[in-house]
């Protein structure tokens, strides 16, 4: 170790007014929603967040849509991770 302390990592802060996606059960929607929250979690801690007073009012993704018999958390998934491409520059 070379005895330099780390920085602490910054606090990032998302904030998700709505997202609604037509089709789902109450329990399907939760099991999307809990591996989209994980997802994001997951791919902001290891990415990097945004740079430093990045915001922005609304985000424009392309055409989103669930894939045939696919899991919600599979969708859940996929949608993180489109939020966070559309994230970088």
């Amino acid at each position: 170790m070379n005895g330099t302390p780390k920085r602490p990592a910054a606090p990032v802060h998302v904030s998700i007014g709505e997202l609604r996606l037509v089709g789902y059960s109450k329990r399907d929607g939760e099991r999307l929603g809990g591996a989209f929250q994980r997802e994001l979690g997951r791919l902001l801690a290891h990415g990097g967040p945004p740079p430093a007073g990045f915001r922005q009012q609304k985000l424009a993704l392309p055409h989103f849509a669930s894939a045939v018999a696919e899991r919600p958390e599979q969708t859940g998934r996929r949608l993180a991770r489109a939020i966070v491409r559309s994230l970088r520059p």
